[in-house]
């Protein structure tokens, strides 16, 4: 009789266990849920500002748009062999094509890394960054602490990003608002792509 009630007693104990988890995810999601919808319903979109595209230019003259940004689709990077979000736009070009900063700004970073290639990052106002990647090293025309002005050329686009290498010589372009990752075609003036 005691082992049929301490049974009974355990399965009470993990129903309420249970039950309670349950309860806990059911909150969780309708917090998620509401959060999102908030968002969404008051405008605020990951850090993006009220910019005028007319602020920026293209920083290439000759280009093709090779891969776009994507904000959740997955793209394939023929280099990695793997699908992945690209929050970013690659513009194709010939090796030793010139890279133009997009608008006014101070230069206020320049690196080299293995995966990214040479970089130039150039901050302008309302806390926007735009960034250069896959830059040939011997190419960059700045340093850190430069002001530089829109049409300014920075670099030349090559195939210095070892993550994008079969891309050939190209120019792997970012941008970000308040340090959150953003469309740069909500910037540029890119035309029919």
């Amino acid at each position: 009789m005691n082992n049929a009630n301490s049974q009974q007693k355990k399965k009470t104990i993990l129903t309420y266990v249970y039950a309670t988890i349950i309860g806990l995810l059911i909150v969780a999601c309708a917090v998620v849920i509401a959060v999102t919808t908030r968002n969404s319903s008051t405008g605020m979109n990951n850090g993006s500002v009220n910019v005028s595209t007319n602020s920026y230019i293209v920083p290439m003259r000759d280009y093709t748009i090779q891969k776009d940004y994507s904000g959740s689709e997955l793209q394939y990077n023929d280099t990695l062999k793997q699908w992945e979000i690209h929050k970013a736009i690659d513009f194709s070009a010939g090796e030793n094509s010139d890279v133009m900063a997009v608008a006014d700004g101070t230069v206020s970073n320049v690196y080299t890394n293995y995966l990214e290639g040479t970089v130039v990052e150039i901050t302008h106002a309302n806390g926007v960054i735009s960034i250069y990647k896959s830059l040939a090293e011997d190419s960059v025309a700045v340093s850190t602490g430069d002001s530089v002005s829109a049409g300014t050329v920075i670099g030349q686009a090559s195939d210095s990003m070892a993550q994008e290498l079969n891309n050939g010589a190209h120019l792997h372009f970012e941008m970000t608002v308040n340090g959150v990752k953003v469309d740069p075609n909500d910037y540029l003036s890119l035309g029919d792509k």
